[in-house]
């Protein structure tokens, strides 16, 4: 038997379907999760908000379980994350990449709610601590390079940011009924922290417009879909 090439056309059509399956089964189920919460969701509700069959849904995940997992683990990426010369537009890129995201990505803001419930940790695991730690990373790396002022300190900073921008998002949601405002809300947000943290020499250098995000993780797409081996469906 022909083992198929990886350059062969139909193959890569079929890879990009499985590919294209799997995100709308998180997307949908990121849908359901978000009105029934992780107890209510049964698969029968995001088999019909997927519009696709169990055995599809079957071929990628073993149940709600795995799909939260997988949620939750898709949830922090670096996509669209560009180094900088300044250390501290890298902390301000990657919240305000993750805000346009959530703004768009069902599944993204599914995760940022299931990580709230009370036993997240042991059930599907959350993404807070990569977050926090890539945080502190930087931070220390800013801090190393003479870019924040002598007293920060990377691990209380670090908390400080994920726990006001997922409270922006809550608020947002409660206050205003959806997340319309929220990129502009966070770009507010770090132009406050690092006001108060940066030297003030390095500020000016610092990009906080609300559609950074939309920018940076736009480009990464069209950079990804255009790169080998990505073929549009």
């Amino acid at each position: 038997m022909n083992t198929p090439s990886p350059d062969n056309p139909r193959q890569r059509r079929q890879q990009q379907r499985a590919i294209d399956t799997r995100a709308r089964i998180l997307d949908a189920a990121g849908q359901v999760f978000l009105e029934k919460g992780y107890d209510g969701a049964s698969i029968a509700d995001i088999l019909f908000a997927a519009d696709t069959t169990k055995g599809a849904l079957y071929g990628h995940f073993k149940g709600k379980l795995e799909i939260a997992k997988a949620i939750m683990a898709d949830t922090l990426t670096m996509d669209g994350l560009v180094p900088q010369r300044v250390k501290l537009q890298e902390v301000v890129d990657i919240g305000m990449i993750l805000a346009y995201r959530l703004v768009n990505e069902p599944a993204l803001l599914a995760a940022l709610t299931l990580s709230f419930h009370h036993n997240a940790r042991e059930i599907y695991g959350t993404p807070w601590p990569d977050w926090i730690q890539f945080n502190i990373g930087q931070l220390t790396d800013a801090k190393e390079r003479g870019e924040v002022r002598p007293h920060v300190a990377p691990e209380e900073h670090a908390y400080q940011i994920s726990g006001a921008w997922s409270g922006l998002a809550f608020t947002g949601r409660a206050i205003d009924g959806d997340l319309s405002n929220f990129q502009a809300r966070v770009s507010v947000m770090y132009k406050s922290m690092m006001a108060a943290i940066a030297q003030p020499e390095v500020l000016p250098f610092v990009d906080f417009s609300a559609d950074r995000g939309e920018r940076l993780y736009t480009a990464f797409l069209a950079e990804h879909r255009s790169s080998p081996g990505s073929e549009q469906p």
